[in-house]
């Protein structure tokens, strides 16, 4: 029988020499088939389309001017990565085909879908014996509901970890609803315990110093993530046109307003 180290050393090979050749395939491509030319789909413009196709569209076509709400966005998922250790891919995978109980950050996943390269970044992975058991989306945000796209991301991070390799039949995903002002608060990187002190409950609620985040876990449903996918992959093969949101508030505030034909706020 092979040893646990040799196990792992081989389960390292595999997923790099998987994860090689995608990137080699992309690097190959000179001028992707999808709409817009694209030679991939990031998870994050898939979950926009469930905010509103349209924007993903228009956004696409004339590019989009960095808001407050973004840098804040950026700078608060930046101090999420406060007081972790810088690693390689090597490095860390080494830790978690070895079993041992690895947190993280901002790691990288690609993955062939059918026809389709699909490509994101997750917050935050646990892994556990091998697997990921825990994958955590923060959005900082005074509203405490998540929206369908923010369950769609997680699920496409979780389905892209499947299309990697790993075994998601235990996987659950967690996404953290919490208010701008929070984002400095250390007590967010303790949420991974929270929950795992909290097992078997589907919404938890965490006091911080300056407001409360609201944590929803769910169990990864891959049939209904392919679905989600697939709907949105129509789109980028140029099978169907974007469809518009249908809620006002939404274009009352989006920055493609007076260019979108479709928006119920248009000024002529």
């Amino acid at each position: 029988m092979l040893s646990r180290k040799k196990k792992a050393n081989q389960a390292l090979e595999e997923h790099l020499g998987r994860y090689s050749a995608l990137v080699k395939d992309l690097s190959e491509i000179e001028e992707g088939v999808l709409r817009f030319k694209s030679k991939l789909v990031a998870v994050s413009e898939i979950a926009s389309q469930y905010y509103c196709e349209k924007k993903v569209e228009l956004r696409r076509i004339h590019g989009e001017e960095e808001t407050p709400q973004i840098k804040e966005g950026r700078v608060a998922h930046d101090l999420l990565l406060k007081d972790t250790e810088e690693a390689s891919t090597e490095e860390i995978l080494r830790k978690v085909f070895l079993g041992e109980p690895v947190m993280v950050r901002e790691m990288r996943l690609l993955g062939r879908h059918d026809d389709v390269i699909i490509a994101g970044m997750a917050d935050a992975i646990l892994f556990h014996g091998g697997e990921p058991v825990l994958l955590l989306e923060h959005k900082f945000s005074r509203r405490p509901l998540p929206f369908r796209g923010h369950h769609v991301q997680a699920g496409l991070y979780c389905h892209l970890m499947n299309l990697m390799g790993w075994d998601t039949s235990r996987t659950k995903y967690a996404l953290v609803m919490a208010p701008p002002e929070c984002r400095e608060d250390g007590a967010l990187r303790e949420i991974p315990q929270h929950i795992l002190k909290n097992r078997g409950e589907r919404r938890l609620m965490l006091e911080l110093e300056s407001g409360c985040a609201n944590i929803y876990i769910n169990d990864f449903d891959p049939a209904k993530t392919v679905d989600d996918l697939n709907w949105a992959l129509d789109f980028w093969r140029g099978e169907r046109s974007a469809v518009p949101t249908k809620k006002h508030g939404k274009c009352m505030v989006c920055q493609f307003n007076k260019l979108c034909t479709a928006s119920p706020v248009k000024q002529n």
